[in-house]
């Protein structure tokens, strides 16, 4: 799921290069590493058949606030101030207690973070994204005021559209709506559903990614082994996490 350039740029980067040489490779290499505001979803659950109202119970749960102080445990693994709320997955037949991790970095490190979480919490996958100028996926948030909706009443509405993954975060004064479009080919349905809910609508071009398998557990813990493998055998002597927040 991810990266296509359009062809104006494309054109910007042929000229570039005729009048740096190869500054333009050297610059491409220098974007992998762009450091940027990402988002990660996991979720503690490893159950398959929650509802909406198994899933509102479970974010006060034990496990989801031990998933909780583990991703803010990370920042010091990674040097990074990492942030964390009480989520809901929420599909069309089904949804699970989650958190969402929110941290300033580059993509590898974040891929890190989120395989970490996801190998610790036992999960099949997990999902990040990671803004870039040219990405091919897109992450949508549609702000709602609280008082104006409940978690039902916006998944109806996101069914009827036709959105079928979505990430609900309730606050006290408003509840942000996440979508992350992994193929870039929701915004119809996106803009409509903002309009509908009365929501205000923001978006975000990136790279977007699911790590693991969804189908298989045992499988998906294999793809997050290797994924953190790879991380620490590029950043030897990473510190341990954190225990001010256990």
């Amino acid at each position: 799921m991810i990266m296509k350039l359009c062809s104006r740029f494309f054109l910007f980067a042929f000229v570039l290069s005729i009048a740096t040489g190869a500054a333009a490779p050297a610059q491409q290499a220098q974007n992998k590493d762009v450091v940027s505001f990402n988002y990660g979803f996991v979720s503690p659950n490893t159950r398959d058949d929650l509802k909406l109202k198994d899933a509102i119970r479970g974010m006060n749960s034990a496990e989801e606030t031990k998933l909780l102080r583990r991703a803010m445990n990370l920042g010091c693994v990674v040097r990074l101030k990492i942030a964390t709320m009480r989520a809901l997955g929420s599909w069309s037949d089904g949804a699970e207690h989650s958190i969402l991790l929110r941290a300033n970095s580059d993509e590898s490190t974040i891929r890190y973070l989120m395989s970490r979480l996801g190998r610790e919490a036992n999960q099949k996958a997990v999902i990040y994204f990671h803004p870039e100028a040219f990405g091919s996926a897109r992450i949508y948030l549609i702000r709602l005021r609280q008082r104006s909706h409940n978690s039902f009443s916006i998944a109806r509405t996101l069914d009827r559209i036709g959105i079928s993954f979505r990430t609900m975060v309730p606050g006290k004064r408003e509840t942000i709506v996440y979508i992350v479009d992994t193929e870039n080919n929701l915004a119809a349905k996106v803009m409509t559903a903002a309009k509908r809910l009365r929501g205000r609508l923001t978006s975000q071009p990136g790279t977007a990614s699911f790590i693991g398998d969804d189908s298989d557990r045992q499988k998906g813990q294999a793809v997050f082994a290797k994924e953190v493998s790879d991380y620490e055998s590029k950043h030897p002597d990473l510190p341990p996490p954190c225990t001010a927040t256990n």
